[in-house]
């Protein structure tokens, strides 16, 4: 899965550093529900933004396992965390999060390349307008993942049967 993180954020960085070429110098950063654009920055200001936010969260996602190891158990918010994080089963506890934790990343990172791609089509369009359709449905299969994923997590780290805690 750290492969997949990977690459999502390269195709995504590569999106960010092609628009920087590609963008006029005012851009569209926001749309209202009806696509039409309702927030601009400079183009320099915009592919800023995007390659510091972005890099936060892919060094996030891809330290997690060393951040795991050094943060203490209290303040680790997973379910049943005494069994889970116990000394006995904590490397295999954070390395099986992590494989979570990166595959969120990956599909955090292709609804954001999916969305700097529906954006730079708006930016380069005339007028600027965001295909908010495409959006939606981009949005609304993140959001459906997130769901299963969250559900899965949950499920993931259960109690075993039989564990006697």
């Amino acid at each position: 899965m750290r492969v997949a993180l990977t690459l999502s954020f390269t195709a995504h960085l590569m999106l960010t550093l092609v628009s920087a070429l590609l963008l006029p110098e005012r851009v569209a950063i926001h749309f209202a529900w009806s696509g039409a654009a309702d927030g601009w920055a400079s183009r320099l200001d915009s592919i800023l933004l995007t390659l510091g936010l972005d890099t936060l969260l892919f060094l996030t996602f891809w330290l997690s396992p060393a951040l795991l190891r050094r943060t203490p158990v209290k303040w680790v918010n997973l379910p049943n965390r005494a069994y889970w994080l116990s000394p006995e089963r904590r490397e295999a506890t954070i390395a099986r999060f992590s494989q979570r934790l990166w595959a969120f990343g990956t599909a955090l990172f292709l609804f954001l390349l999916a969305a700097g791609l529906l954006t730079l089509e708006a930016n380069r369009s005339d007028p600027v307008r965001l295909d908010q359709p495409l959006f939606f449905v981009a949005t609304g299969i993140f959001l459906v993942y997130t769901l299963f994923w969250t559900v899965a997590l949950v499920r993931d780290f259960r109690l075993p049967t039989g564990s006697g805690t």
